[in-house]
């Protein structure tokens, strides 16, 4: 039986190890069920080359790789994936799926077809009945150029790892799946793609354009037939984009970049990857109209096995970009695939080349407006000013950047330390690097909070200066002045100001939206718009442990207790271990009277936060009535040599317990002194009510500007 289309020998052709046949058919199985799939599926006959004999009985005269070239001239291959396929000295390896990737490259569809709906799709349809090793899983990307991307034929259950059946149970399969709409599965995207490769005009869907060299004298000979294929595909876009304006509903422009995948030989490439990553996330999320996932919760897909789709309703988004970095001597290529999550399908595909490091730059800017384009479609003036931006020039300055920035979203003392090291070294190399000075300014800041030091406030004062002398419409710069003016000035009016500028220049900047709702928040205005800007900034970054328990926080200081601790128990899914989580659901426990679970929950606090959980354990028990408990574990609190500083807001709260209001006051003041983040709350906290009509309490609101 011929193909259905001329020159090519079957319409489909099966590759599969042989020895995963020899257990129980399961390949003869799948062929036999697809056959029957496919002929209820297309009106004509479809040819399958299945060789159930290894090479096809071919006699050790024939020239068998000969032979089987001429079979693999078809329009798909299905190889069939397991724990034996991805192996490079096999049989089904070497001369079936290496040679078809090759030779469907070089004819005239290319391997790559974009399908009616404007998608792409691979004529190598894999068919995956194990779940892989990650080394198995490279070579098959890497040999692929791309994701590994297919239907999955997959039983999953407790310690089992083999084909699915007919007769399997769904519901004790983890995946769910069902032996027949897998096939139906196989049968449809087939359909597709040879739909697609027989009536390229009328679907719409031309080979995707490959980046080898065109034939002059080609185009010459058709260029009647792509023009009249050009027209239609044209008129057939306007339709669509006319339609589409007047009944249509508005395409979701949310996105997520998963961090590149390195299928690099001598794995050297990882911080280009991450790199590249951070950088297109970045420049994207400066385009309006794009919402874009931040870095941290993006981030934490590194080397996962999740699934596209799970990932996608993990983050909230229905776009993800993809892609893989390979590098063969002084050449790299750089494979970016932008995929609509929902239904599992390619929007978008593309190769970039590059020999110098320095030719990165372009690169990130050329992926970001690509994929702006296919997402939002025209570009304005500022959104392509955007995405050209570049703040070094300096591939080993950029490098060191983006280590420090590695280092600075731990959050840590020491981290800080060690991100100042790599920003330091970065501005040594570009003396000119903004992005860099602001990373230093941001150090300081951020240790400045969890120490007394004035000292440390004007070098990061001095740091942003330089940051936004360099460039004085740096999103990073302008969020971190507007933290200092509103957070630790109390310039709350300078304050949002400036961040408003700064979420004009990136609207998916978390930061800027988190600081910026905090204004609205603790100056007690406009506290509802305030919770939203914060569900903003986490909707932005869903698995970031900062964001998620600054949400918590807010709620705590409100006395929205029940919201806390249900935030809080995200945040502890997130990282089991971030102390600030445990000690502050502990508070808000004690402060719903749920004593028991406040206990039982700073039981798990470390020993080196034993400041922390003292004073909350002495407030449990002063709440519970044991005031004179409390007040023991209070004086061998007090009596240790531990510096107390910025559990100053903490001891507060357990002096109200113990109806010293003096002393209370006399740790807020303390506070104001150490630039206590957690003094913030001060106005609109109902825990501190006892204290607002003192004078020393009115007065720290007014040093504070929050009359």
């Amino acid at each position: 039986m011929a193909s259905q289309l001329p020159g090519f020998e079957y319409d489909i052709f099966i590759s599969y190890r042989h020895k995963d046949n020899k257990y129980d058919g399961w390949v003869t199985e799948f062929v036999a069920c697809l056959k029957k799939e496919l002929d209820a599926t297309f009106k004509e006959d479809i040819s399958v080359y299945f060789d159930e004999n290894p090479v096809d009985g071919l006699l050790e005269t024939h020239d068998v790789d000969k032979s089987l070239e001429g079979k693999l001239k078809c329009l798909l291959f299905i190889p069939i994936i397991s724990q034996t396929y991805c192996d490079p000295k096999s049989f089904a390896w070497r001369q079936e799926f290496q040679v078809f990737n090759e030779l469907a490259k070089e004819d005239q569809y290319g391997r790559d077809i974009k399908v009616a709906n404007g998608n792409v799709a691979s004529r190598i349809l894999p068919v995956r009945i194990h779940e892989l090793d990650n080394e198995d899983k490279s070579l098959l990307e890497s040999e692929l150029q791309g994701a590994l991307r297919g239907v999955e034929f997959i039983y999953k259950s407790a310690g089992v790892n083999r084909p699915l059946k007919q007769d399997d149970d769904r519901k004790s399969n983890l995946n769910q799946t069902y032996y027949r709409d897998q096939i139906n599965k196989v049968a449809n995207a087939v359909k597709e793609i040879i739909s697609a490769m027989k009536n390229p005009a009328v679907s719409g869907a031309l080979a995707v354009p490959r980046t080898k060299a065109y034939s002059q004298n080609w185009w010459f000979k058709n260029r009647r037939k792509v023009g009249i294929a050009g027209t239609s595909v044209l008129l057939t876009i306007v339709a669509i984009y006319f339609l589409y304006s007047l009944y249509g509903t508005p395409v979701d422009k949310s996105i997520a970049v998963i961090p590149f995948v390195d299928l690099s030989a001598e794995k050297d490439q990882e911080y280009v990857c991450d790199g590249l990553t951070e950088e297109i996330l970045t420049h994207l999320s400066k385009i309006e109209g794009l919402r874009v996932i931040s870095r941290t919760s993006c981030m934490k897909y590194k080397g996962t096995k999740k699934s596209v789709k799970e990932i996608a309703e993990e983050l909230g988004v229905t776009n993800i970009l993809e892609g893989s970095v390979r590098k063969v001597g002084n050449h790299v290529r750089v494979t970016v695939q932008l995929i609509d999550a929902i239904p599992d399908d390619h929007m978008w595909a593309n190769d970039y080349d590059f020999k110098d490091l320095k030719d990165i730059f372009s690169l990130q800017t050329n992926v970001s407006t690509d994929v702006a384009r296919v997402l939002k479609g025209k570009l304005t003036t500022q959104d392509k000013a955007s995405l050209a931006s570049n703040y070094t020039v300096n591939p080993e300055a950029y490098r060191l950047y983006k280590r420090g920035r590695t280092f600075w979203n731990m959050r840590t003392l020491e981290s800080y330390d060690s991100a100042e090291y790599y920003y330091k070294r970065a501005v040594d190399l570009d003396p000119n690097y903004a992005l860099a000075y602001t990373g230093l300014a941001d150090c300081y800041i951020y240790g400045l909070q969890r120490m007394s030091n004035t000292d440390e406030a004007q070098v990061a004062k001095a740091y942003l200066s330089k940051a936004l002398a360099l460039d004085s419409t740096l999103c990073e710069a302008l969020t971190t002045k507007g933290f200092i003016e509103s957070h630790t000035e109390h310039n709350w009016i300078k304050g949002g100001k400036t961040l408003e500028a700064a979420i004009r220049r990136n609207p998916n900047y978390t930061q800027a939206l988190l600081y910026h709702g905090n204004i609205s928040i603790f100056t007690g205005k406009q506290i509802d718009k305030g919770i939203e800007e914060v569900k903003m900034a986490l909707e932005l970054d869903p698995l970031s442990v900062t964001v998620n328990w600054a949400l918590a926080s807010r709620y705590t200081a409100l006395e929205r207790n029940d919201e806390a601790i249900a935030q809080y128990r995200k945040t502890l899914g997130i990282d089991a271990k971030y102390v600030q989580a445990m000690t502050w659901m502990a508070f808000t426990l004690i402060r719903s009277k749920r004593y028991e679970e406040a206990l039982d929950e700073l039981k798990k606090v470390p020993k080196s936060f034993e400041v922390e959980r003292d004073i909350l354990v002495s407030y449990a028990h002063s709440e519970m009535g044991d005031k004179e408990r409390a007040r023991a574990d209070l004086a061998r609190i007090l009596s240790g040599d531990r510096r107390i500083v910025k559990e100053n807001v903490m001891l507060a709260y357990l002096y109200i317990s113990l109806d010293d209001l003096d002393a209370a006051i006399t740790q807020l003041e303390l506070a104001y002194d150490n630039r206590s983040p957690n003094l913030l709350r001060i106005k609109v906290a109902p825990s501190l009510d006892p204290l607002r009509n003192m004078p020393r309490f009115k007065a720290i609101i007014r040093k504070m500007n929050l009359e």
